[in-house]
C-alpha cells in the first residue's frame, strides 16, 4: 500500500512539472494561463520563450496582452518581464562591451553618459579589484562597469572616419541638400549627382574641406564661391575591437570608435595585481605606439596618455619591475610603483609628503637581502639621491611629544602659561614675561620645580622680590622643562565661615571677613523674619592647646540683642569672629494658625482654621453645624497625615515584616499597599463622643486632620473566599453567617475562624471562640464582612529535607551511644 502511494504521489509529480515545462514552451498557443506560476520556470525555459516571442516578431506589449486576455495574472506577467529582461542582460556580449546594433554602429540620440550605471552601481557597496593600498587601485572596482562614452557631444575635428561610420552631410544657403551617407567598407561615401568620394583614413575637418572641393566642382558650384555651406558631422558612430591583456578583465572588447584608453583601461577593470600601472603599451599594428603612465593623470591630472583608440589596437599591461611601501606618518601611505631613476623624494612626492607631525629627519627603510631583511637608516639630507629597491618598506615615524626649550610659571602672576625658554633666560625674566605678580603673590618664597638628567625631579627656592632686583644668587638661570610656583597669600590662610540660623531670611554658612559685625552678618543674610526674637545667642570656638579632665565646655556663649534696627548709626553691634554660631531665636508663642477640614455629610463642609491647641472633634462638629439628615454618624473616621517620624517608622516597620514574610505573595502586595498611604484611618465613636464632650474618646485634633462623616449605605458588603462576592441590603436580626449564605456559602479555600467585619468607620472586629461555642461579631450597614483564604502549605524542599534527616542521623547517633 505504501508503495502504491508513493508512486501515485511521483506521477502526479511528474504530470505537474510537464505542464509547467509546456506551458512555458506555447505560452502563446495555450488558452488558459491563470495556473502558470513564473517562479516554477527555469532559466533555460525563459530563454525558450524569448526566442519564441523573436521567432513570431512579438512585442512584450503585445505578449502582455495576450497573456492577460488568456488568465495570466498582471503581478505573474511583471515577474515574467523582470525575468526576460534578466535573461537579455544574461545573454549580452563580454562585460563592459558598449551596446551596438547588428551593424555595430552606435546611435548617436542615446542618453548614455561616460560613467556607471548608478543603479548597478547602488545595489551593493564597491571594492577594490587589487590590494588598496596601491597607488591607484581605487579606480578600478568590483563593480562590473557598463561604460559608454558621452555621445552627446559635437564632432571632434580630429576625429578620423572609417568604415561604418554614417556621416550626415548638409548644403545650406542658395543650394541645399541633406543626406545621410554610409562609410563603405571600401572607406567611401556615395553622394547622389556626385559619385563615390573616398574620405576613410580622413579625420572630419579634412573630409569637411575634400567634399566642399569635389562637390563643389561638379553640381554645387555656389560652394566654392560662398553662396552655400557644407556641414559635415557624424550621425552613426562605428564600433572598433580593442584588445586588452594583463588586466583584471582580460577580453577581446567592442568599444565605440571614440573610446580612449582610459576607456578601455576602466572597462578591463585596470592593471592586475602584479600589473604596472606606469608601463602600459599601446600596441598598433605590431608596434609600441605610446607608453601610458597613469601617475602622470593621479598626481597632477594630466591626460596626454588618454589618446584615442583604433581598430585592432592592443593594451598590454606587463608587470611591475619595482614597488615600494610608505607607512607612518604621510599624507597618503600606500604602495607606490617606481621607475628606474626615481628617489626615495619622488616616492614622498606620490603620498603627498609628509603629515605635520612627521619626524623628518630620519626614515626606516626595512629591505630584503637575499637571506634575510635589513633596516636602513636614509638621512633627510639623502632623500633626493636614495634609489629604493623593490620591497622597500619606509616607515615615517611621529616626532616626540616633548618640547625642547618650555618652561612654565603658574601660580600669582598675571599670565600664567607656558613660554619659551631662550639663552639666559632667568627667573625675573620670565616673570616680567608673564606680565609680572599678581597683588596677592607671596614674594618671601617661591620655587622652580626642575626635570633631572633621570627624569626626576628637584626643586629649588628663591625670594621673588630679590630676583625681581636682579640679585643672582635667586635671580636663578632657568633650564628646560623648569616650572615656576610663586603661592598665593590667599592659599597660605585658612578660608573661614561664619554660621547663622533661626529666623533669619537665608540662613546657612558665610564667608568671614576682617572686622564683621553681627550686624553686618545678619544683613547678608537677608534680615530678620517676622517671627525674630531680639534676643541673639553667639556661640564662639574656645581656643586652647590642651583640655584638662574638669574642663567640659563646647564653646562659649555670648547674648546680644538687637531691636531690628541694622543701620550704622544703632547700638554699637558685637564683632563676629571666625566659626562663630549665630542663632536668632523664635518669639515665644509666635504660631501660625493651623487648618484641618471637615468632608462628607455635614452642614458647612469644608477646611476650619484650630481656634485653640486643644479643639476636639466635639468641637469641630458643632462649628461645622452637625449632621445632615443622611449622614452615618456610625462610620465617621478621621484621616491623620502621616508625620516625617511616623513615615520613617512606618517603612522601618514595612520592611521588618517583609523580611518575615518574603514568600507569601499576598501579604507582600498588602504591604506595599501600606507603604504607598500618606494617612491612617482614625476610627470614631461620635454617639460616645456628642455625649461626653472632651472624654478620651473625643481626639484633639493636629493641622491637616480630615473629619469624614459618610453617607448611610443600608447594604452589607460580602467579599473573600465566599462563592460570589456580593452586596445585600442590611436586614436586622440577621447573623454573619446567614449574610455568607445569601453569598453562596464559603469557598474551598475559605478560613472560616477568621472571617471578620469591617465596619464603615474603619474599625474591625473578628468572631471569638469559647469552648466549644463561636461568638460572630454583629452586623451593622455599611460595614464588609471579608473571609479569608487559608495560606498556602508548601512542601520542604530538597535542602530543608537534607537537614531535617541530617539532624536525626545525629540525634539516632547520640541516643545509641548514650544508651552504650
Amino acid at each position: 500500500m505504501k508503495i502504491n502511494r508513493l508512486l501515485r504521489i511521483l506521477i502526479c509529480f511528474f504530470l505537474v512539472i510537464s505542464a509547467v515545462q509546456l506551458q512555458a514552451q506555447d505560452i502563446l498557443k495555450g488558452k488558459d494561463l491563470s495556473t502558470l506560476k513564473v517562479d516554477q520556470l527555469t532559466d533555460a525555459d525563459i530563454a525558450k520563450l524569448k526566442a519564441q516571442l523573436s521567432s513570431s516578431n512579438v512585442s512584450i506589449e503585445q505578449a502582455e496582452q495576450m497573456a492577460l486576455a488568456k488568465g495570466m495574472s498582471a503581478a505573474e506577467f511583471a515577474k515574467l518581464k523582470a525575468r526576460l529582461g534578466g535573461q537579455s542582460a544574461n545573454n549580452s556580449s563580454v562585460t563592459g562591451k558598449l551596446k551596438s546594433g547588428q551593424n555595430k554602429t552606435i546611435e548617436k540620440q542615446n542618453n548614455s553618459s561616460d560613467t556607471l550605471d548608478t543603479e548597478k552601481y547602488n545595489e551593493k557597496k564597491a571594492r577594490s579589484l587589487i590590494n588598496p593600498l596601491i597607488f591607484g587601485a581605487e579606480l578600478y572596482t568590483t563593480m562590473s562597469p557598463s561604460f559608454e562614452p558621452n555621445l552627446k557631444l559635437a564632432t571632434p575635428l580630429n576625429y578620423i572616419i572609417g568604415p561604418d561610420d554614417e556621416l550626415l552631410v548638409t548644403v545650406y544657403g542658395i543650394q541645399e541638400y541633406t543626406g545621410e551617407l554610409l562609410v563603405s567598407d571600401e572607406g567611401n561615401i556615395n553622394i547622389p549627382n556626385v559619385g563615390q568620394i573616398r574620405i576613410a583614413g580622413l579625420t572630419i575637418e579634412a573630409a569637411t574641406q575634400k567634399l566642399k572641393t569635389v562637390m563643389g566642382n561638379s553640381v554645387y558650384p555656389f560652394l566654392k564661391s560662398g553662396g552655400a555651406k557644407l556641414s559635415v558631422t557624424l550621425n552613426k558612430i562605428r564600433s572598433i575591437k580593442v584588445t586588452v591583456i594583463g588586466a583584471n578583465r582580460p577580453a577581446n572588447y567592442t568599444l565605440s570608435s571614440l573610446a580612449t584608453v582610459f576607456n578601455a583601461l576602466y572597462v578591463a577593470g585596470g592593471p592586475s595585481e602584479f600589473g604596472s600601472f606606469r608601463e602600459i603599451e599601446l600596441v598598433r599594428n605590431n608596434k609600441i605606439e605610446r607608453k601610458v603612465d597613469l601617475y602622470r593623470m593621479l598626481l597632477k591630472g594630466d591626460q596626454s596618455d588618454n589618446v584615442g583608440l583604433k581598430d585592432n589596437d592592443i593594451i598590454r599591461i606587463p608587470a611591475y619591475r619595482k614597488r615600494v611601501e610608505l607607512q607612518g606618518q604621510v599624507k597618503r601611505p600606500g604602495i607606490f610603483e617606481v621607475l628606474p631613476g626615481e628617489t626615495f623624494q619622488q616616492i614622498l612626492e606620490f603620498a603627498s609628503g609628509f603629515t605635520d607631525t612627521a619626524y623628518t629627519a630620519i626614515v626606516k627603510a626595512f629591505q630584503n637581502s637575499d637571506r634575510e631583511r635589513r633596516v636602513k637608516d636614509i638621512l633627510a639630507k639623502d632623500y633626493g639621491t636614495y634609489l629604493p629597491e623593490s620591497g622597500d618598506v619606509f616607515v615615517v615615524s611621529r616626532i616626540l611629544n616633548r618640547f625642547q626649550n618650555r618652561v612654565k610659571i603658574n601660580g600669582a602672576v598675571s599670565r600664567p602659561d607656558v613660554y619659551e625658554l631662550t639663552d639666559g633666560l632667568t627667573v625675573g625674566e620670565l616673570i616680567r614675561k608673564a606680565d609680572g605678580l599678581k597683588e596677592d603673590a607671596y614674594t618671601g618664597r617661591a620655587q622652580v620645580i626642575r626635570l633631572q638628567e633621570d627624569l626626576t625631579k628637584s626643586i629649588l627656592s628663591f625670594d621673588v622680590r630679590k630676583a625681581l632686583q636682579g640679585i643672582q644668587e635667586h635671580n636663578l638661570l632657568l633650564k628646560r622643562e623648569d616650572e615656576i610656583l610663586i603661592s598665593s597669600i590667599l592659599d597660605l590662610r585658612d578660608s573661614f565661615k561664619v554660621t547663622i540660623q533661626g529666623e533669619i531670611r537665608f540662613p546657612g554658612q558665610y564667608d568671614y571677613v576682617e572686622n564683621l559685625t553681627l550686624r553686618d552678618i545678619i544683613l547678608q543674610a537677608g534680615g530678620f523674619t517676622d517671627a525674630a526674637y531680639r534676643s541673639i545667642e553667639i556661640a564662639r570656638l574656645i581656643k586652647r592647646d590642651s583640655i584638662a579632665a574638669t574642663d567640659n565646655r563646647a564653646s562659649s556663649i555670648i547674648n546680644a540683642e538687637i531691636d531690628g534696627d541694622l543701620s550704622v548709626n544703632g547700638f554699637p553691634s558685637v564683632v563676629i569672629m571666625p566659626y562663630d554660631v549665630i542663632t536668632v531665636r523664635r518669639k515665644a508663642g509666635y504660631v501660625v494658625p493651623e487648618s484641618v477640614i471637615v468632608s462628607g455629610q455635614v452642614q458647612y463642609p469644608g477646611p476650619y482654621a484650630l481656634s485653640n491647641r486643644n479643639e476636639r472633634v466635639s468641637d469641630l462638629l458643632k462649628r461645622s453645624g452637625g449632621y445632615t439628615p443622611d449622614a452615618n454618624p456610625a462610620g465617621a473616621y478621621i484621616k491623620r497625615r502621616f508625620t516625617d517620624e511616623e513615615k520613617r517608622k512606618k517603612d522601618a516597620a514595612i520592611a521588618i515584616q517583609k523580611s518575615i514574610s518574603n514568600r507569601d505573595t499576598a501579604a507582600l502586595r498588602n504591604l506595599d499597599e501600606q507603604k504607598r498611604a500618606d494617612y491612617i484611618q482614625v476610627p470614631l465613636d461620635l454617639n460616645a463622643i456628642m455625649n461626653s464632650p472632651g472624654s478620651i474618646q473625643d481626639l484633639v485634633l493636629r493641622t491637616n486632620d480630615e473629619l469624614v462623616i459618610p453617607k448611610f449605605d443600608g447594604q452589607v458588603k460580602i467579599s473573600g473566599a465566599v462563592l460570589l462576592e456580593a452586596q445585600i441590603p442590611f436586614k436586622e436580626k440577621i447573623s454573619l453567617r446567614e449574610y455568607i449564605s445569601s453569598a453562596g456559602g464559603y469557598s474551598s479555600d475559605a478560613w472560616k475562624k477568621n472571617t471578620y467585619i469591617v465596619y464603615a468607620n474603619g474599625k474591625a472586629a473578628t468572631s471569638k471562640n469559647f469552648l466549644f461555642f463561636r461568638f460572630y461579631p454583629k452586623v451593622l450597614p455599611g460595614s464588609e464582612i471579608v473571609v479569608p483564604k487559608k495560606p498556602l502549605k508548601k512542601g520542604l524542599n530538597a535542602a530543608e529535607i537534607l537537614g531535617f534527616t541530617t539532624g536525626l542521623a545525629s540525634l539516632a547517633a547520640i541516643v545509641v551511644t548514650v544508651i552504650k
